[in-house]
């Protein structure tokens, strides 16, 4: 299945700075049994309205509990959830 974080950050220019270590964080997720993939992308556009990135994450439904619990998901709460203006979560099939 695939699991998507989207989010937006307060200030815009947070998306270049933090980018490097987000991404670095959720590569900690491939050492979860269950998580298969992640993939991290980011906006290209420069209108206000729009989220700035969008974290795609393959996994199985017993990963995504796995992921849940993880120390990264904590710390991606923790860390960045305060920097954040909005963020949406949706899980689909591929």
């Amino acid at each position: 299945m695939k699991h998507y974080i989207i989010a937006k950050f307060k200030n815009r220019e947070d998306t270049e700075r933090l980018l490097p270590e987000i991404t670095e964080l959720f590569n900690r997720t491939l050492e979860i049994e269950g998580v298969d993939a992640v993939v991290i992308h980011k906006n290209n556009s420069t209108r206000e309205n729009r989220f700035s990135i969008m974290i795609e994450m393959t996994v199985t439904p017993e990963g995504l509990e796995r992921y849940d619990v993880c120390e990264p998901h904590k710390l991606w709460k923790s860390k960045y959830g305060s920097l954040l203006e909005a963020k949406a979560i949706f899980d689909c099939e591929e």
